[in-house]
């Protein structure tokens, strides 16, 4: 089983998300950024990859907000993360 990492990084105008060596769209936002890496994320993670989705935050340092482990399951929502409970 491997282990993916997606990372969102970017600043208040244009948010990316990375994964492996690329870098893939262009969002308005990090939440907008982080909705579609979760999504895919959890695809990944249905097809048993370990998953993790990273954040840069406000001091400069990943902060991982999601992940999914086949053993352990989903360990933060999207709908939490978000702020949408």
């Amino acid at each position: 089983m491997s282990n993916c990492r997606y990372y969102i990084v970017g600043n208040n105008d244009m948010w990316m998300i990375q994964f492996k060596d690329t870098e893939n769209g262009q969002y308005r936002s990090s939440n907008d950024a982080t909705s579609f890496a979760i999504a895919v994320a959890q695809k990944l993670g249905m097809r048993g990859e370990r998953v993790h989705v990273c954040v840069l935050d406000d001091d400069g340092r990943l902060r991982c907000k999601w992940s999914y482990d086949r053993d352990r399951h989903l360990r933060k929502s999207t709908s939490r993360l978000l702020g949408m409970s």
